[in-house]
């Protein structure tokens, strides 16, 4: 396995975008504890589905879905977007 690629402060790389999303889909708390902190000041656009299972609103981006993502890893449910 390859080294998770390193986000830049303002984008990430498709692979780790990629990555997330995957990990997301088949609940691999693992990798989604790895690749977090490397989105959390990422501004590339989140996929509207993900934002809805994020219950995030539509237009939310990875840094968004990062931070829900570390606080539901911490025990605490993603809040449904208002």
């Amino acid at each position: 396995m390859s080294a998770v690629p390193v986000a830049n402060r303002r984008s990430a790389s498709a692979e780790l975008r990629d990555k997330f999303l995957v990990a997301l889909d088949e609940q691999d708390y693992a990798t989604l504890t790895s690749v977090i902190a490397y989105l959390v000041d990422c501004v590339n656009l989140l996929p509207s589905a993900t934002c809805t299972l994020l219950f995030l609103k539509p237009g939310s981006t990875y840094g968004d879905g990062a931070e829900v993502v570390a606080k539901w890893l911490n025990g605490f449910p993603p809040a449904r977007a208002s």
